[in-house]
């Protein structure tokens, strides 16, 4: 009789490890998957009523394609002067000249993987 509570023993045990496990490697893959795409801070220069560029942070840990970046005032895609071109490695910021918003339009900045929404400022 003991031999067969053992076995029972050990197989409980093998099944709460086994949850454990998923259960870690859930969350582990989650928040890379979260924080694993470019990730962008958006901070706005404000002068009067109107933003004149923004500048955003690769705070990911891959290489951005400035290519790749789209800028939206109140859904409406804006065009950055001079264009970008070229990558961003993480830690560098990317500035996008030529934008114009009315206080309390919504700025959104999309990159692969991530997508950055903020308010333009008010004068």
């Amino acid at each position: 009789m003991a031999k067969g509570v053992t076995e029972v023993i050990a197989i409980i045990l093998l099944l709460l490890i086994t949850v454990a496990v998923i259960g870690f490697a859930t969350g582990f893959f989650q928040s890379i998957v979260t924080t694993g795409g470019q990730q962008a801070q958006d901070a706005s220069k404000a002068t009067g009523d109107r933003v004149h560029s923004i500048t955003i942070k690769n705070a990911g840990t891959q290489d951005i394609d400035t290519a790749k970046l789209s800028f939206l005032v109140d859904g409406s895609s804006v065009t950055c002067i001079p264009a970008l071109s070229g990558s961003k490695s993480p830690g560098q910021t990317i500035t996008c000249e030529g934008i114009t918003c009315a206080s309390g339009d919504a700025i959104t900045v999309s990159a692969p993987g991530n997508t950055v929404t903020g308010v333009c400022p008010s004068a």
